[in-house]
């Protein structure tokens, strides 16, 4: 089996290095083939820099594309153009992730009666909630990227998160990718749900997604999120 991580990043190089610093201690059988292929969006930090350090820390793990076209959903279909694994998974650059992540995420699709697989997303919390903040249900989080449907595996009924989702790569063919009207865009344009629009899609159109708990990534949670607006 063959893996591509597909992460996209737009200047954030400081959080960028906390991301592959964890993806890089995944630990998968070796009979599997992983990479991380790192999707540059026209960022103008020290974003270059950071990723091929990188690569050179980790020959023929990390790979470096740059995607000019401002828009995260065109970022995301390049990767997927170049992605050399039978298996996408994407992460986001400001997550951290376990060490058993990818091959939780992944292991549902060795059987070929599933799509996609999607895991959870817990909060890190750099900050005090506010007190409007509902402290129970998952829905009130969402706004925040957190994604948890608690600790039981099994079919998904409803669309996953980005940042913890992987699909068999004929499936992303098959269905066309991300829409580029939707995602965030130029100047951090706040037009998200492309991930949740192409996982309805599949959803819509009978495809099997399986929930996989024991996958976590860590998603901080952004102080410019927590107001009521």
């Amino acid at each position: 089996m063959n893996i591509t991580v597909i992460l996209c990043t737009y200047n954030r190089c400081q959080d960028l290095v906390k991301a592959l610093s964890s993806v890089a201690l995944s630990r998968l059988p070796e009979s599997v083939a992983w990479e991380v292929l790192v999707v540059d969006n026209n960022s103008h930090d020290r974003t270059r820099d950071v990723v091929a350090d990188f690569c050179r820390r980790y020959p023929a793990r990390f790979r470096y594309l740059f995607e000019s076209h401002p828009g995260k959903s065109y970022a995301l279909n390049s990767g997927i153009a170049e992605a050399r694994g039978d298996i996408i998974a994407f992460m986001d650059d400001d997550v951290t992730i376990e060490p058993t992540w990818l091959q939780k995420l992944t292991a549902p699709l060795l059987e070929s009666n599933w799509a996609g697989c999607g895991g959870r997303i817990l909060p890190v919390w750099n900050c005090t909630p506010p007190r409007w903040l509902p402290d129970t249900g998952r829905y009130p989080l969402s706004p925040l990227a957190v994604f948890d449907l608690g600790l039981e595996a099994g079919r998904l009924a409803e669309p996953p998160f980005g940042t913890n989702m992987a699909f068999q790569k004929a499936v992303l063919a098959k269905y066309g990718g991300f829409r580029t009207d939707l995602g965030p865009g130029p100047g951090n344009e706040i037009r998200h749900n492309e991930d949740s629009e192409f996982r309805s899609r599949l959803l819509s159109a009978g495809e099997r997604l399986w929930y996989e708990p024991s996958a976590i990534v860590y998603h901080p949670v952004p102080q410019d999120r927590l107001r009521r607006e």
